[in-house]
């Protein structure tokens, strides 16, 4: 099977046009998503029901909890709580009842793949360092000890940890364009995001797994920033959000 990740989608409608129309164009079986639909961009309507209707599993983001009313606001930072409180504002009631009922992760999506939003173990909290990633490690031992893949977001950024059978120490890998999954290993992948890329590069990201082949690679597909831009500044959100996009950051 074929299956394709994405996730932090952020309400960013071109980037998750020409995300999904890359996808539409290769032999996917089935599309699952990490989280965030919402926040930071101004397309909460077009990003959330269209995209469900297309989803094989899903798991919510901390932006989706907070724009349902389901997180408090005050540990986001200024920007982010801002954008959060316009996006309650925008989004139908439709989009609202659609993001209280995302189930929180970890979900089992198929044998062997895990999909979270932040950890495995905390849907909030970022996989940011060797620390965080032993304790992912650790935690699907305990719980998941069958999963060969754990899907994770929330960070923006795309990365790779392998960790082999028998081996305590993880190892990050640092090419994420073309991974052999070999046998005897558990992998931690994050796809990156489609709608807020934080790794330098503007380009849309996303990761495709065929599962018996064996592969992953992450994707980048570019899209048309300078539209979504126009949207931000139209709709008086912080005027961060629309430069970060041309940088990648």
């Amino acid at each position: 099977m074929i299956c394709a990740i994405v996730s932090d989608i952020h309400g960013n409608r071109e980037a998750l046009d020409a995300v999904m129309a890359s996808i539409a164009a290769l032999p996917v079986s089935a599309v699952y998503c990490l989280g965030d639909l919402v926040g930071y961009n101004p397309d909460p309507n077009d990003c959330v029901l269209p995209m469900l209707g297309r989803l094989a599993a899903v798991v919510r983001g901390n932006h989706d909890k907070a724009v349902a009313g389901l997180l408090s606001l005050e540990w986001f930072n200024p920007v982010a709580k801002e954008a959060a409180l316009w996006t309650r504002r925008a989004a139908s009631s439709e989009t609202i009842a659609a993001l209280k009922s995302l189930p929180e992760g970890p979900v089992e999506a198929d044998d062997g793949i895990l999909l979270c939003h932040g950890t495995p173990m905390d849907e909030d909290a970022y996989m940011i360092d060797f620390e965080s990633i032993i304790a992912s490690y650790r935690f699907l031992d305990e719980k998941y000890a069958g999963i060969r893949c754990c899907f994770h977001g929330h960070t923006h950024y795309p990365l790779v940890v392998e960790r082999r059978r028998g081996q305590r120490k993880p190892s990050i890998v640092r090419s994420t364009e073309h991974i052999v999954l070999e046998r005897g290993v558990t992998w931690l992948i994050n796809p990156g995001s489609v709608g807020q890329p934080r790794d330098g590069n503007p380009s849309a990201s996303f990761g495709i797994l065929d599962t018996d082949g064996g592969v992953y690679r992450n994707l980048r597909v570019a899209y048309d920033v300078g539209e979504t831009q126009r949207k931000i500044r139209r709709a008086g959100l912080p005027p961060q959000l629309a430069w970060r996009l041309a940088e990648g950051r």
